[in-house]
């Protein structure tokens, strides 16, 4: 049974690297999409539940438009302005949103898996949900809440997920990733201070050169991590010296 289960996960990761952007799927085209927002003037523009999957909507301010639900699967949003949108429940694998603004946005049970969010600023934002493989090279996360909605301390509920993701020289200063898996994560020479990393999974993660400041990990996973270079660790919380 064990080894069954084994198996099964390992076809679904291939599955998801194997899987192609669809091609013109998408209900609505990149003038519809501004369009609505037009329309929808002081009002929030309603995105809610729309294929929009493969749409190039790069450099566009979505003024803080509802994607709740909606697919944006291989879609282009460079330099978006997503800046407090609703994207709970989103669906946006393989996308690219390369220094896209997504300051203050929700992001409750997104799937973002092997998307691109290089120097994207998520700050202050709220992420739940599937972030594996995801890119976050030099992007500012400061104050994000990437926690687990928990009732129980200890028992995690909803949190968020990124087995190899890369956060290289991203900005996590206050953070919360706590009962986040992190496994295999790269973090080297990231800003980590007061980061909060409580019951997270750490395993395989490289923290090479990063600054640990006041940060706590306490109860978080660590198994094979590396800690070359790291600054800071005698202000954290949780981590030997």
């Amino acid at each position: 049974m064990q080894l069954e289960s084994i198996a099964c996960r390992a076809l679904i990761g291939l599955m998801s690297w194997l899987w192609l952007p669809p091609g013109l799927s998408a209900e609505l085209s990149r003038q519809d999409v501004i369009l609505i927002i037009a329309k929808a003037g002081v009002q929030q523009p309603q995105l809610a539940k729309k294929d929009l999957s493969g749409l190039d909507l790069s450099g566009i301010d979505f003024n803080k438009a509802n994607f709740f639900s909606a697919n944006l699967d291989g879609a282009k949003l460079n330099g978006a302005r997503l800046n407090g949108v609703n994207l709970n429940l989103a669906q946006i694998r393989h996308a690219s949103l390369r220094k896209a603004n997504l300051s203050g946005a929700s992001l409750y049970g997104v799937v973002l898996d092997n998307s691109d969010l290089s120097g994207a600023d998520l700050s202050d934002s709220r992420v739940t949900g599937s972030l594996n493989n995801v890119n976050l090279t030099g992007a500012k996360l400061r104050r994000a809440n990437l926690g687990a909605n928990t009732e129980i301390q200890g028992q995690a509920s909803d949190r968020v997920e990124m087995t190899n993701a890369v956060l290289n020289h991203a900005d996590l200063r206050d953070v919360n990733f706590t009962h986040a898996v992190m496994t295999n994560v790269s973090l080297r020479n990231v800003d980590l201070s007061g980061g909060q990393f409580g019951w997270a999974d750490l395993s395989g993660a490289n923290l090479s050169g990063s600054n640990l400041s006041g940060a706590d990990f306490r109860n978080a996973n660590l198994d094979g991590a590396s800690l070359d270079n790291v600054r800071g660790q005698d202000t954290s919380v949780g981590i030997r010296n």
